[in-house]
């Protein structure tokens, strides 16, 4: 089918533009949650940073002795030991962070190419409705007809707009079960679809 402009025909499972804004959304909360945990991780390792250079000045002071000089030791060894914790648990919680902005991304791509397949199944879904608008006009067209045909003219047009009718409704069943199933699988019921509208357009064309 060719393309056609996008028309809302009440697909029951769908992605959005909105859904795509939503995520691109995700996406730069996610950043920007991981630029504060850099920051903040940049702060809180200076500060440990600072403490055990004074730690360290105060452990090298020539006047410390005795319990003085292994206080400041043992001060020392604690400032040492809490910036090493303190890198370790930054690292870990921007690392965390960066993993939710990939996950951010991937759903962003993920959305991005649900929504190019929802166009596509929707512009495909209207041309059939198109063909059924059609039908529907022809039966209206046929009636019409019948209600002024003697009775052998009245029964070959009866068994006309039942067939149309019967293959009508065959369509619809057909884009019924493609548009109620998960958007990335609705290409396996496009061939469904395409094969019932051939069939009613052959229909159509032979009362012309």
């Amino acid at each position: 089918f060719a393309s056609l402009a996008l028309i809302a025909i009440g697909c029951q499972e769908s992605t959005t533009r909105e859904d795509v804004a939503d995520a691109k959304s995700e996406v730069i909360e996610q950043q920007n949650e991981l630029e504060e945990a850099q920051a903040e991780a940049q702060a809180d390792i200076a500060a440990e940073e600072d403490d055990l250079e004074a730690a360290r000045v105060e452990a090298n002071k020539p006047v410390l002795e005795g319990d003085d000089q292994a206080n400041a030791q043992d001060d020392l060894q604690a400032e040492q030991q809490d910036l090493a914790e303190a890198k370790d648990e930054k690292q870990q919680t921007v690392q965390e962070e960066q993993q939710d902005v990939t996950e951010a991304q991937q759903e962003l791509q993920q959305t991005q190419q649900e929504m190019q397949q929802t166009q596509a199944r929707d512009a495909f879904a209207q041309q059939a409705q198109q063909q059924i608008a059609l039908a529907d006009q022809k039966i209206e067209e046929l009636e019409q007809q019948q209600e002024n045909a003697d009775d052998a003219k009245s029964q070959q047009l009866e068994d006309q707009i039942e067939r149309i009718k019967a293959q009508r409704d065959r369509v619809e069943d057909e884009l019924d079960e493609m548009k109620s199933a998960e958007i990335a699988q609705w290409q396996e019921h496009q061939q469904g679809v395409q094969t019932a509208v051939q069939e009613l357009n052959r229909m159509l064309q032979e009362v012309q």
